[in-house]
Parts: structure tokens; sequence; C-alpha cells
């Protein structure tokens, strides 16, 4: 009897512990929605800023150091006016790379939304590839270690007050970290 007491205060004991080592290893997200992998990488999160602020990924910093809206745009080729409806909007853009490697980057790693994330189309701009510019950023570049960059994005768009320009985070290994979004409020020129 005493024997079988001493075998059931140990399973008890036992699984009072596994308990506690598995509550205990349930992490909680923080107050972006953020939780962190076991390889310490955040993930899940949805992190907001606004133009003018510097936003902190796992890669960069960025800042919209600008923003523009334009009924003509003045191409290589010539003026052009927007469409009905339509805007020609210019982002500066300064990124800056915080990350221990160079980064393979593109435009398209940034796309803008203007319905709150009810349009199926993403939003992508125009570089210097399009424009001949060199204002406006490589289209496919690599920002060395500790580089920093200063260069405009043109997106042609519904005319609104406000834009979210949208950045998510994707290791090399396909691992889908926070997504960033950062609200934007253009002048008319």
């Amino acid at each position: 009897m005493k024997q079988n007491k001493k075998r059931i205060m140990c399973v008890v004991f036992t699984m009072a512990v596994l308990l506690l080592l598995f509550t205990g290893c349930k992490r909680k997200a923080d107050e972006n929605g953020s939780m962190i992998s076991e390889d310490g990488r955040s993930y899940g999160g949805v992190i907001h800023g606004e133009k003018g602020e510097k936003v902190s990924t796992a890669f960069f910093d960025i800042t919209v150091e600008d923003a523009s809206q334009y009924a003509t745009y003045q191409f290589e080729d010539g003026l052009y006016q927007a469409q009905e409806g339509n805007t020609y909007l210019v982002l500066k853009l300064t990124i800056k790379n915080t990350y221990e490697k160079d980064l393979p980057m593109s435009i398209t790693d940034f796309v803008l939304d203007f319905d709150g994330k009810k349009s199926e189309e993403l939003i992508t701009g125009f570089g210097n590839a399009e424009l001949k510019n060199t204002d406006f950023m490589d289209n496919i570049f690599t920002l060395k270690q500790g580089e920093s960059v200063t260069k405009n994005i043109l997106f042609t768009v519904a005319d609104k007050e406000q834009y979210t320009l949208h950045y998510t985070e994707y290791y090399e290994d396909e691992f889908k970290g926070n997504q960033f979004e950062i609200a934007i409020k253009p002048e008319k020129k």
C-alpha cells in the first residue's frame, strides 16, 4: 500500500512538472501579434508605422520620407495625364540594411493598398528600369551590409487621400516573418 502511494505521488509529481513545462513553453504574442519561433525569429505580427517614421524590420530600417500625388507626370517620352480617377503617387523611401549580410531586393518587395486589402490586385511600383531616371530605385538591386539608399518608387493608383505601403519579411528558407504597414497621406502637387 505504501509502495502504491509512492508510485501515485511520483506519477502526479511528474505530470505536474510536465504540465508546467508545456504551459511555460507556450509563448504569448506581443502587442503587434508577433510570436517567436524556436530559432528566435519573430513572425505573425503586423507592425504599423506612418510616413516620416523609421520602421525596423528583421533586415532593414525603412522610412517613407515623402509622398506626393500628381495628376500629370513627366516620363522620359513625354508628359502623361493620369486616367480619370487615378493619380501618379511618388514615394521617396530611405532603406538602411541592418542585417548581417548583403540583401537582394526588388521594388516589388513593397506593395501599395488603398482600400483596406479589399482589392485582389497587388499594386507594385515603377523604378529606374521603366522611368530611366536615377532618382528612382533600380527594380532589382543589392543593398550592401550597413548601406543606406534614398530613392523613389512611382505608383499609378486610384486617387485617394490615404494609402498603405506593405512589406512582408521572407527569409531564405521561406520562413514568413512579420508584416509591416506604413500609413501614407500624400501631398497633392
